[in-house]
């Protein structure tokens, strides 16, 4: 199946159609944003986007994949911060949320910002203006006015109003090459002064455009549920080892040949028609490489500081241990002169008697001595055998627990499962313990948006009710406050005075089987001054299985990220216990 896709911006990269993949279903690009302090490179900023799911297009296969992991590698590798980086996929990829985000990276970044924009899905010319097109998720098969416009998009990375210093767009979607002017400007990388070079290079502006194709179509599939154009760009991206390299570099010496051989397309690299472009390049500072380097810097230092202090250790050993011996020594000596003082004196006056007396005196010391230390092992044998059957006790009791365990997951397992289509999720309310800033408000609102976000993801999970409705959640998810009891929500409870709440699984599973729903979701936050903790729990209501996940977050504001990762770790646990 192939796909009539737009001609990607003035910013898309060229992804070349070969006539041996022309019956192989062809793909566009998208662009979400995300920002990375380098430095002195800047802040970097990114907007990615992955379209499979459209209204009316055909279906693409490796759109959303290629957009994820772009941005997820920009992140791990390249330290762009999660709270700067925009990923719009599908639905929420939609001409509205596009035209938006790109008005808004405009208006809001300085003059030392870098801003990477990267297009995944179905590209269009205009018949009648020869113009090029994205076609958002939305888009009408025929209609440019549903769609978004090159031109405009020209337009807002021309405004002087957009004060980023480096701008590049890479665009994998058909017909994306068709706004480029000029070729690259390669610079050696064996030059000694490559990186003062680059440096010179990055404060110069530059607005480039690297595209997997020319103005025709392109193929959706490749390798590894990847493009063939972003197979290889994420290949490249994740095994640079390079401190810094420029993308005009990256993309010559890891992508093009590759592409070009393997898949006959002609990716290509150039610059916007627009005078905003001062010939300068956009720089990637390898953040996992400099930290992975800095590591074994430390571990080599550390190795080295162990083997001085293990041999000064040695040498203190040494000198402790002769210090104690010429001690000894001088002791003896003492107690030699000490006995010839004695026997001077006392020969006249003691016999031999006395003389075994005194040696059996000692010999008595020494016994009593070494009773004393059979009595202190005793002692210790004892409060060792009082430890052991407390632990025997204490591993009874779990035995008992493990067994009523047994007994009750037995009696859960015993109901008849419900299978369905999709399985119905309801959130019951989040234990946030706050010790420090942050704000319980933060927090929820972090965690909801991630389950929501995983539960997207899932093809088996729906996200049906929720204890609170944020203004980011659909219209179809059913506040649990309109259709149960308030006391019936308070799930989270004490033993004691002194212990930590705990869920109540027999009030969830009364109320997931009272409103039919298949899984609970819960979830304990706690923060204090050195971050967030977050336990992330699921709860399958009709088997009674638990699955769950603690993570730690720096802040709260990367709590929905963490949610989102591993509550769709849990949910895939989830299914594949089905």
């Amino acid at each position: 199946m192939k796909r009539t896709i737009l001609p990607f911006l003035v910013l898309a990269l060229i992804v070349l159609v070969p006539p041996a993949m022309a019956q192989s279903p062809q793909r566009g690009l998208a662009v979400a944003p995300t920002q990375v302090n380098a430095g002195s490179w800047g802040t970097y900023y990114a907007l990615i986007i992955g379209i499979n799911d459209y209204a009316k297009w055909p279906r693409l296969q490796t759109a959303v994949k290629d957009a994820t992991v772009i941005r997820d590698t920009l992140i791990t590798n390249y330290g762009f911060n999660p709270q700067n980086v925009i990923l719009r996929t599908d639905r929420d990829a939609n001409r509205i949320r596009i035209t938006g985000d790109l008005r808004y990276l405009a208006v809001s970044m300085s003059q030392n910002d870098n801003l990477l924009v990267y297009f995944a899905g179905h590209g269009q010319l205009a018949d009648f203006t020869g113009d090029g097109y994205w076609v958002p998720a939305e888009g009408a098969l025929k209609d440019p006015a549903t769609w978004v416009a090159n031109s405009y998009i020209k337009a807002v990375l021309s405004s002087e109003k957009l004060q980023a210093k480096n701008v590049v767009v890479i665009a994998d979607s058909c017909y994306s090459g068709s706004m480029l002017r000029g070729g690259p400007s390669l610079m050696s990388l064996e030059d000694r002064r490559y990186k003062e070079k680059l440096a010179q290079k990055a404060a110069l502006r530059s607005r480039q455009v690297i595209s997997s194709g020319g103005v025709e179509p392109v193929a959706d599939g490749g390798a590894d549920g990847h493009s063939l154009f972003a197979y290889y760009l994420i290949n490249a991206l994740k095994t640079n080892d390079r401190e810094v390299i420029d993308l005009e570099n990256l993309f010559h010496t890891r992508v093009w040949e590759k592409v070009t051989q393997i898949g006959d397309q002609r990716p290509n690299v150039g610059r916007l028609k627009i005078p905003m472009d001062q010939d300068g390049q956009f720089v990637l500072y390898n953040a996992a490489w400099a930290e992975k380097q800095a590591r074994k810097q430390a571990a080599a230092q550390a190795t080295a500081q162990a083997a001085a202090k293990k041999e000064e250790q040695a040498r203190q050993k040494a000198a402790v241990a002769s210090a104690e011996l010429e001690l000894q020594r001088q002791r003896i000596q003492m107690e030699k002169q000490k006995l010839a003082l004695e026997r001077d004196k006392l020969a006249q006056q003691k016999s031999l008697e006395m003389e075994r007396l005194k040696l059996e005196r000692e010999k008595q010391e020494i016994a009593y001595a070494k009773m004393q230390a059979r009595l202190d092992k005793l002692e210790n044998d004892r409060k060792l055998a009082d430890q052991r059957t407390q632990l025997t006790k204490q591993q009874t009791q779990l035995s008992q627990q493990q067994t009523q365990l047994a007994a009750v997951d037995k009696s859960l397992q015993s109901e008849r499962p419900v299978f369905r289509e999709r399985y119905k999720l309801a959130l019951f309310p989040i234990n946030v313990i706050e010790s420090a800033t942050g704000g319980l408000a933060n927090f929820e609102a972090a965690a909801i948006q991630g389950v929501y976000l995983a539960t997207g993801k899932s093809d088996a999970v729906e996200f049906a009710a929720s204890y609170k409705i944020t203004s980011d959640l659909p219209e179809t998810i059913t506040p649990l406050a309109e259709k149960i009891d308030k006391k019936e929500l308070a799930v989270w409870k004490k033993k004691s005075f002194l212990s930590k709440p705990e869920p109540d699984l027999e009030q969830i599973r009364k109320v997931c089987r009272k409103l039919d729903m298949d899984i609970a979701a819960l979830i304990k936050i706690h923060a204090d001054s050195d971050g967030v903790t977050v336990t992330i729990l699921v709860y399958n209501a009709r088997t009674g299985k638990m699955y769950n996940e603690k993570i730690r977050a720096r802040a709260w504001f990367g709590v929905g990220n963490l949610v989102d990762k591993y509550t769709t770790k849990l949910l895939e646990k989830y299914k594949r216990s089905l």
